[in-house]
């Protein structure tokens, strides 16, 4: 990631005008990523923001940054409609604006059309949240080498997120408290876990793995860099190979393995609120959209609805 942003910067360098108030939307780029994206955001999250802006490329690539209006902003959009997800536009709007602060904070502009854009326009629309097929998960898992398949297996048993099991050690696991330590969080904000739990239980897992070290190496030994883009050639694969052979299948995503644990979670009478603190959600709201996946009677048992711990039901 980095050769290619290295090389996109320099493509942008070559086309570059430097002036005093005809500052280019390129020239924002080279240095909203040289000043602020290097020092001060976490590499999945840069990688995030460059993903956006070689998509943003097409319509402002060229455009003095004081000539980038809520018109422009609203051409974008629809160039995009229709080809990509509204999750994905939502995505690019936010990475232009974090741009355009920047050029205000940098007295460029004074202030930023992106935060003007009513982006009620593309809400984003949730497919509703289904745990994978159990038999193509085994599929998956038996065409992944042996460190893949551990990560999914991890995946699957506590619900954490992919970036947070790929970058475990053996320093990160407590087997006397049967605990595991995130260090590397979506929020930057470390968290334990324990690994039995009603969604799962990964003990027969953890007692295999090296103390030391990284936990689930590569091939080479190393920790996956790109466990995402490995996990979605095999997927490929498997797909491929089912469909040859008439095998049903159905495709799903790494973080479809987290549903399914905290659908299992719920579905067995877990806490939701425990269940919120252990997958590191910022608010319960967020755990709640789990609750779609339960029955009436079982969402009776995670509410407390009709015991002395709930209201009575009429």
């Amino acid at each position: 990631m980095r050769r290619r942003l290295r090389q996109w910067k320099t493509e942008l360098e070559r086309e570059a005008v430097t002036g005093d108030s005809d500052q280019l939307f390129e020239e924002a780029v080279i240095r909203w990523i040289t000043e602020v994206l290097e020092t001060s955001v976490k590499p999945q999250t840069m990688r995030r923001y460059t993903i956006s802006i070689r998509s943003l490329e097409a319509t402002f690539k060229g455009v003095r940054v004081c000539d980038i209006t809520t018109r422009l902003i609203s051409n974008f959009v629809s160039s995009r409609s229709g080809y990509v997800t509204n999750a994905t536009i939502r995505r690019d709007l936010t990475a232009l604006s974090r741009l355009l602060s920047a050029c205000v904070a940098w007295g460029w502009i004074t202030s930023n059309p992106a935060l003007s854009f009513d982006r009620t326009i593309i809400r984003e629309r949730r497919d509703p949240i289904t745990p994978p097929c159990p038999d193509s998960v085994a599929r998956v898992k038996a065409a992944c080498p042996p460190g893949m398949a551990a990560i999914l297996d991890l995946l699957e048993q506590t619900g954490m997120r992919e970036n947070e099991a790929v970058s475990l050690t053996g320093d990160n696991v407590d087997h006397e408290r049967q605990q595991i330590r995130l260090l590397r969080t979506k929020t930057s904000r470390p968290r334990t876990i324990a690994w039995v739990t009603p969604g799962g239980n990964a003990t027969a897992l953890l007692e295999q793995a090296p103390h030391t070290g990284c936990l689930f190496p590569n091939r080479d030994g190393h920790p996956y860099r790109n466990a995402a883009s490995n996990y979605g050639q095999i997927m490929r694969r498997v797909m491929a190979r089912c469909e040859a052979k008439g095998i049903p299948f159905t495709r799903f995503r790494i973080h479809d393995l987290r549903h399914a644990f905290a659908i299992r979670w719920l579905k067995t009478g877990g806490d939701i609120y425990r269940l919120s603190r252990h997958l590191g959600h910022t608010s319960v709201k967020t755990t709640e959209i789990y609750l779609s996946a339960l029955t009436a009677d079982e969402l009776d048992r995670v509410l407390h609805v009709g015991t002395k711990d709930g209201t009575e039901t009429p």
